[in-house]
């Protein structure tokens, strides 16, 4: 194929499509081709008669010729192809416009790829299914920008429990009724002043 496309010099333009379709057909050394006429016309969307005149006139030509006819012996005589090889030797020059080294060649990029901070993308990796998107410290991100919680306890949290420690282990209250006087409400319980004054009135 690439010395049909390539190298094949003097290929007239009604009879590349046939030239090609004997290629797809024979060995990397461009023999023993033998596809039907039937197939040749599938290929280049031509009638059997076209492919017969494009097969006489690339034979003029000295771009195919007989091959070994052995190779079709398994097929019923009247159903044999005839077997073409390619004449592979014959070349044409390649342009200087076409240098093979001037053009992109398959599976050789010519560009590097590129840091994704250079390509303008965000540091961080895809968003999750809760709208969230993992940086890559591992903190989770909101959609607003915030950093999620890392779920230890804040600086304010340990503040507090370091000064309930200093202070002895006492619990700071929490029930707003709690060291108030059970008898007198409003009235703190170790210093009660009604009760001190029912004390000192003889009150039981």
């Amino acid at each position: 194929m690439s010395w049909v496309l390539n190298d094949a010099p003097d290929v007239p333009p009604q009879c590349l499509a046939v030239l090609i379709g004997l290629a797809n057909h024979a060995h990397a050394n461009g023999r023993a081709a033998y596809p039907s006429q039937e197939r040749l016309a599938h290929y280049a969307r031509k009638s059997v008669r076209s492919v017969q005149n494009d097969l006489k006139t690339l034979a003029g030509l000295g771009l195919i010729r007989r091959g070994d006819q052995r190779h079709t012996a398994f097929l019923p005589a009247d159903r044999r192809p005839v077997v073409y090889d390619l004449a592979m030797e014959r070349r044409r020059p390649l342009p200087g416009a076409l240098d093979p080294f001037a053009e992109p060649q398959s599976g050789r990029p010519s560009e590097a790829p590129q840091p994704a901070a250079d390509r303008g993308e965000a540091d961080c990796a895809p968003v999750s299914d809760r709208g969230e998107a993992r940086s890559r410290t591992g903190r989770s991100v909101l959609p607003t920008g915030a950093k999620r919680a890392s779920g230890e306890p804040s600086l304010t949290v340990q503040n507090q429990e370091r000064a309930r420690s200093l202070r002895g282990g006492a619990a700071l209250p929490t029930d707003p009724r709690a060291g108030q006087c059970p008898r007198h409400r409003g009235s703190p319980a170790h210093n009660c002043g009604p009760c001190r004054a029912e004390a000192l009135g003889g009150a039981a």
